[in-house]
């Protein structure tokens, strides 16, 4: 009679790596200007502006001016390229005989934890990358990064987007677990230059409290990534250290157009099926590409 490993015949928790259940790119994914997208058929979508075409002028008395309209209302067209799908049969005897671990919830839910979520931070912050590079207007920085400049960055980015009318509110800092360690000591060291060393402060012009600091792992932003299925890295792509964005500038639309659980059939050989299929996209509106700057490195060789 075979021995039976009662571990593992009553173990109902599946053993996962680490998680925290949540986007990085959340924030982003949920763009305040998402509420302007109108869609246009299955994957094109439309964004109105709106562009007044002159300003106030000298008036001159007892003289009638010609009067017309002084604006101009406009679409933007966007395509959705991204277009994915992901499915999986399950056996119904694999549920029973892994005492409902293998389930069709219990799936699908690591499917989102393992693949999905990493591919959508993924995607978010190498799209944004193309997108800004495409848009050729500059603020895409390549210096090397230590304590004694970071900082000396840090405000030149926010300075550029002053000079750039964009809100001081609503700035978000993408950077890496290094770079945020990095942030970390150098704004406690000019902390307490300031507070020694009034006559002489060597920087004062923005605090990293003006922002929030978001953390992201390092392979989940870079330049460029292999989507042909799920995300894997590339040799060839650099390192997104820091990434300053008015949350905004960007869109990022998305559009499930099937998702279905057929129940076991002959059809699927007896099998459970699940399918679903999606557009999604991240776009940076041609009038606001300004709001957003990188810094990018060379990856650390590998070990």
């Amino acid at each position: 009679m075979p021995t039976v490993n009662y571990a593992d015949a009553y173990q109902q928790a599946v053993q996962e790596a680490f998680y925290d259940g949540h986007l990085y790119s959340q924030n982003l994914w949920n763009s305040p200007s998402n509420s302007i997208i109108k869609f246009d058929g299955a994957k094109h979508i439309k964004v109105p502006r709106l562009s007044i075409e002159e300003g106030r002028k000298n008036r001159t008395r007892r003289t009638i001016t010609s009067i017309a309209a002084n604006y101009s209302n406009d679409w933007d067209s966007y395509e959705l390229t991204n277009e994915r799908y992901w499915d999986t049969l399950v056996d119904p005897s694999d549920v029973d005989e892994s005492n409902m671990v293998i389930s069709m919830a219990n799936v699908t839910r690591q499917f989102n934890l393992q693949q999905k979520m990493p591919e959508k931070d993924r995607y978010m912050f190498s799209k944004l990358f193309i997108e800004k590079t495409n848009a050729a207007d500059g603020d895409i920085y390549t210096d090397t990064i230590d304590e004694k400049n970071i900082l000396e960055l840090f405000d030149q980015m926010m300075v550029n987007f002053d000079e750039q009318r964009i809100p001081s509110d609503n700035r978000f800092l993408y950077v890496t677990p290094k770079i945020n360690s990095m942030l970390k000591r150098a704004d406690a060291i000019n902390r307490q230059l300031v507070i020694t060393d009034v006559a002489n402060i060597h920087r004062n012009v923005y605090s990293l409290d003006d922002v929030k600091i978001v953390v992201v792992p390092s392979d989940l932003m870079q330049t460029s990534f292999d989507f042909e299925v799920g995300s894997k890295l590339e040799d060839a792509a650099k390192q997104i250290d820091m990434m300053l964005i008015y949350n905004g500038v960007q869109i990022a639309p998305e559009k499930y157009s099937f998702v279905g659980f057929d129940a076991p059939s002959a059809q699927n050989s007896g099998n459970y099926l699940y399918y679903e299929q999606s557009y999604d996209d991240v776009l940076l509106l041609k009038t606001k590409t300004r709001g957003i700057a990188f810094v990018t490195s060379d990856k650390a060789p590998k070990a």
